[in-house]
């Protein structure tokens, strides 16, 4: 009876322990799986914190200087930022179009000029569009940065005492933009590109931006509005001439007043009438309105 009971808890023993022992293996398996997902999830966050490396600036660029390898660093960073670069490559020997501050993230849009038409015109001047076609525009080939004298003409009608005038109303204006060209841009073109013959160019343009001085922006307006307008295009020889500070032969003077006349058909007012009174030494001039 004693041997009996004795194999009885030695089996019970043996059961306990594989008991265990099975217990002990899930265990295990669970603290794995745990680790696991605990160097998962690790790897993912860290691979979302360094998504993406972009480069900011070391220093503060001034607009138009010339970034070089010093002026670059790149950090890791954990958001998406539109436009921006993620290798010193892209950025070596390019310049700034605008002022970036140190630290900041260089964008596409430091590099992208303000005004393509702003940075052409002078001092003292305004640019004004006018439309043209292939007649208006010297058949068409007029280029940005040409000179042109500006013709009007009209046919006769009451406002020109029934008779047709044709004057030049502005003289040596630069052409800046002639269609969708501006002056200065790069005119390189390359074999089998064929967007060169979809560009609003040439004889298909349909206005062309002239530099006018301030005080001559009302005469090239009436100028249009009152009639049809020419551009009669200057020649080398000239244009070289001007650009060296000469001037050219003009016509009689013609003060604005009376050009203005010509070109909307309106009459000044009288001048007011003056009555001179004489008292000893002294005249008195006094003028009566009508």
């Amino acid at each position: 009876m004693q041997a009996r009971t004795l194999k009885i808890i030695a089996a019970l023993l043996i059961i306990s322990a594989v008991v265990m022992g099975v217990i002990g293996y899930r265990i295990s398996q669970e603290d794995a799986q745990r680790q696991v997902q605990r160097q998962s999830a690790a790897t993912a966050a860290d691979s979302y914190t360094y998504a993406q490396k972009l480069m900011i600036a070391t220093r503060d660029i001034r607009k138009g200087e010339q970034l070089t390898e010093e002026d670059l660093m790149q950090v890791p960073y954990a958001i998406t930022v539109e436009g921006s670069f993620n290798t010193p490559a892209e950025l070596i020997n390019r310049r700034s179009e605008r002022d970036i501050f140190k630290g900041a993230v260089i964008r596409t849009t430091d590099f992208e000029d303000d005004s393509e038409l702003a940075t052409q015109i002078r001092p003292g001047h305004r640019a004004i569009a006018v439309k043209v076609d292939e007649v208006i525009g010297t058949g068409g080939f007029l280029k940005p940065g040409d000179y042109v004298d500006v013709i009007f003409n009209s046919r006769a009608s009451k406002e020109t005492n029934d008779k047709s005038m044709a004057r030049r109303v502005l003289r040596n204006i630069r052409l800046i933009a002639y269609g969708a060209e501006i002056e200065g841009e790069s005119q390189m073109s390359t074999e089998g590109d064929n967007k060169a013959a979809n560009k609003d160019t040439g004889k298909r343009s349909r206005s062309a931006v002239l530099e006018v001085a301030i005080d001559d922006i009302n005469i090239l307006v009436l100028a249009e509005h009152n009639g049809d307008l020419r551009l009669s295009a200057i020649g080398e020889a000239d244009v070289l001439a001007l650009e060296e500070g000469e001037q050219l032969p003009e016509d009689a003077a013609e003060d604005k007043a009376t050009l203005m006349r010509a070109v909307t058909g309106f009459k000044p007012a009288p001048p007011p009438k003056s009555v001179y009174v004489y008292n000893g030494d002294k005249v008195e001039t006094i003028r009566v309105s009508q």
